[in-house]
């Protein structure tokens, strides 16, 4: 009898596997169908490079700054535009690469080996695209740690790869600055002071890798407060290129013929293109090139960024709704009530009002996870997160939008207010939105909570 028992078991979890990896198959083949089908579109020019320009690249990690922008800075250093690139990260927390060249499981002395090894070949990368090994900045904060440091930052945080908690690079900018948030962004104020740029591109706030979307939050907050204190002659202006986003690009490979085309679920978005010359592609080939060891694990991947233009995407102001990619990944495809679809916030001095909506109605067993950071005149940060269910909120389903009352007294004396909102399945995670600034008006109060129900 037991034997029936497990045999009708492994049947019904293979029948259940067949479904799940056929309806992911299928998926994926639909959205790069869609994918394909919208390079005739015509999205608007990037604006031109002048003389007096001075771009400030922002990337998470080595070779990022290649991928989003490789024959920007080409073009840029042709024409005489200065250009600094600042890598906030060295890029030692990817094990695979510390494997691969250690032939063993990685010590944490190999993973910062690693590190040194990454910015070795980003410097010579850059060189590759007219600038020089002076153009790039290390700043050398965890890798595959700062969305952490970005939730958390007021505490110090440990690479789980190199097991350090301050920088421990010599050639950065800030040798032995604590793993915080406070101390990177720190940093990237000196950097804005001293290089004055009038633009600045960094990561994707719904870039896929955490440490992408925590770089939008880090270069965002970094400028704000730049200005505030008035270390900026002018505010420079702000752009997003994206890395990862489900299989993008598309098609994987080498294409250079072919143009970059927007990830599905960001179709919606601005998008500015940038041509790029054919001096330009070639110089961003051998600076993707010169990243071997990531070459040597992703060929494919960092390939299929060779087209004939780069995306960016100008920065939208703070504002109470941010609607979200949906059905974009196979997932949130087969988990539709963990699909985020859209989040509004409304601040005020006392607490702040949160809508969810996701693509079917939220039900337990999932879970919204909301943290809310809020930074105050004096750079004194608060961070809170809250949970729901929790018969302790007061909140309100309406088909399929969820709507909490989150009173936070830190509002009160806040400057600026980012709000990300995740869902979970047994800790999990399945969806996430990136850290959404909002607006925090004057003497706006808000008094009316949801009706519990």
């Amino acid at each position: 009898m037991r034997r029936w028992i497990v045999r009708f078991v492994l049947a019904l979890a293979g029948g259940l596997s067949s479904y799940v990896g056929l309806s992911a198959l299928l998926f994926v083949a639909a959205m790069h169908r869609m994918s394909l089908s919208q390079e005739s579109r015509h999205w608007q020019q990037f604006p031109p490079l002048h003389a007096h320009d001075r771009l400030l690249i922002i990337a998470p990690h080595p070779d990022d700054e290649v991928l989003g922008c490789g024959g920007l800075i080409a073009s840029a250093a042709a024409q005489g535009v200065a250009v600094k690139v600042v890598y906030l990260t060295a890029g030692d927390g990817f094990v695979a690469a510390a494997a691969l060249t250690t032939r063993t499981t990685p010590a944490p002395r190999d993973c910062l080996q690693l590190g040194q090894l990454r910015m070795q070949e980003a410097r010579h990368a850059l060189e590759q695209l007219g600038l020089t090994r002076d153009d790039a900045l290390l700043l050398g904060y965890p890798d595959r740690g700062l969305l952490a440091m970005a939730m958390r930052p007021n505490r110090v945080i440990r690479s789980t790869a190199t097991q350090a908690t301050a920088v421990p690079y010599s050639d950065a900018l800030t040798p032995n600055a604590p793993y915080t948030a406070i101390a990177l962004l720190a940093d990237l104020r000196r950097v804005l002071a001293e290089f004055q740029p009038t633009r600045v591109l960094t990561t994707h706030p719904l870039d896929d890798h955490e440490d992408h979307t925590a770089a939008a939050f880090f270069t965002r907050e970094a400028i704000a407060q730049a200005v505030q204190a008035g270390e900026l002659a002018s505010p420079p202006t702000l752009y997003y290129y994206i890395v990862h986003r489900g299989d993008y690009p598309l098609p994987q490979g080498e294409h250079p013929n072919r143009p970059l085309v927007p990830p599905i679920g960001l179709l919606a978005e601005p998008w500015q293109i940038f041509p790029l010359s054919r001096e330009a592609q070639a110089s961003k080939r051998r600076a993707l090139h010169a990243h071997e060891s990531q070459y040597a694990l992703m060929a494919r991947f960092l390939s299929s960024f060779l087209r004939t233009n780069e995306l960016f995407v100008p920065a939208p102001p703070p504002r109470t709704s941010y609607a979200q990619p949906v059905d974009d990944s196979p997932t949130v495809h087969l988990q539709p009530r963990a699909d985020i679809a859209s989040v509004r916030a409304q601040a005020g001095r006392a607490g702040v009002r949160v809508s969810v909506e996701t693509r079917t109605p939220f039900r337990a067993p999932y879970q919204l996870e909301i943290t809310l950071l809020t930074v105050d005149a004096a750079g004194n940060w608060s961070d809170t997160r809250w949970r729901y269910p929790n018969r302790r909120l007061v909140a309100r389903q309406e088909n399929r939008a969820v709507h909490l009352w989150l009173p936070h007294s830190a509002l009160a004396q806040a400057e600026r207010a980012y709000l990300m909102v995740r869902v979970k399945l047994y800790g999990a995670e399945l969806d996430r939105t990136g850290l959404l600034p909002i607006p925090l008006p004057s003497g706006f109060e808000v008094s009316d909570a949801p009706a519990r129900r």
